[in-house]
């Protein structure tokens, strides 16, 4: 075991070296017509150019084939009928030939360095299977100056990050960091093809949810080395079609896929309990909602199961609320809203 100061290290430089490692970039497309096109020039545009890129559609039945068909051989089309984005990405990692995949989402974009930072750092660091890069918001075509880790809670890796902005390796593992603050995105990771294909890929069951890629991160980053691009090199768009744009669906799937990994899961005692807190802070968020639209009998579901210690003094006054004949309910409802 590497002593406590070398739990992180900065990656090797790779500015100086040659880069050979092949990557194959992979895009599930759903209904993607009107935004794929810059995604895929961003892909063709980056500086280490990837071996492959594969679109895996998803029985779109917007333009999506025209426009990819657009790129011609520079890009690999493949249809099949709808199965969820899950099966889409497990599809298109079996028709790779790369030593390793890069997922890329049909709207999202990446700076031209992506695919360099971050297969420079596998290249440098073969003991590196997995990896993700840092990312900002991208809204009406400007990124936001912001970043994803900049967010990151004080204590979100155990140690203090080596200076300046290069890559680096943590050796820790970083699941239960990751059940309170989520800094990682499909359209960030780069991982072995192999060690994909050992993890039997994505949970196809979770092809609908749209907090669907949360269980595979979890199992990603369950131990080290796990490479860092700290640069926001990749830009997750924002848009009135975004299926994850939607609060309260995304809640609701994070919730899911917590009480899946609960059972489905190893973990220790320690980290069964964050998983138990997260789902209760989750209930306690969506509650909010189902208050505020007047549907009390989901409110009541919602908390049925959770601690008291997480339940203030103003969502108590709303369970009491709640349970009052309906019609006082409601007006008690439009007050509280008021006050």
């Amino acid at each position: 075991m590497a002593p406590e100061h070398d739990k992180i290290r900065q990656a090797t430089a790779w500015s100086d070296l040659p880069m050979t490692l092949p990557v194959s970039v992979l895009i599930p497309a759903y209904n993607g017509a009107k935004y794929i096109a810059e995604t895929l020039d961003a892909i063709l545009s980056q500086t280490y150019r990837p071996a492959e890129v594969i679109v895996l559609d998803d029985g779109s039945t917007d333009d999506t084939r025209t426009v990819v068909g657009r790129f011609g051989q520079r890009v690999s089309y493949h249809f099949t009928p709808n199965g969820g984005i899950c099966r889409a990405r497990n599809m298109a990692a079996s028709l790779a030939v790369s030593a390793y995949i890069a997922f890329c989402d049909q709207d999202d974009l990446w700076r031209k360095d992506k695919l360099e930072q971050q297969m420079g750092l596998h290249e440098r660091h073969p003991e590196v299977q997995y990896s993700f890069t840092n990312f900002s918001h991208v809204i009406d075509g400007v990124w936001a100056q912001r970043t994803k880790l900049d967010d990151a809670p004080a204590d979100f890796f155990r140690d203090s990050l080596p200076a300046g902005s290069a890559p680096f390796i943590y050796e820790h593992s970083l699941y239960d960091p990751l059940l309170s603050f989520q800094p990682v995105w499909p359209s960030t990771i780069a991982i072995a093809r192999q060690r994909f294909r050992e993890m039997n890929g994505f949970r196809e069951e979770f092809g609908k949810n749209p907090s669907e890629d949360f269980e595979f991160t979890l199992r990603c980053v369950k131990q080290g080395p796990i490479g860092i691009v700290r640069e926001p090199v990749a830009g997750i768009r924002r848009h009135p079609l975004n299926y994850s744009g939607n609060i309260d669906a995304n809640t609701r799937g994070q919730i899911e896929i917590l009480e899946y990994v609960l059972e489905h899961h190893d973990m220790g005692e320690s980290t069964r309990q964050l998983v138990l807190e997260q789902i209760a802070v989750r209930k306690v968020e969506r509650s909010y909602g189902a208050f505020r639209e007047g549907e009390f009998d989901r409110f009541i579901s919602l908390l049925a199961n959770v601690p008291p210690r997480y339940l203030d003094s103003k969502t108590r006054v709303k369970l009491m609320i709640s349970r009052l004949p309906a019609p006082l309910a409601r007006s008690a409802r439009k007050f509280l809203l008021k006050s």
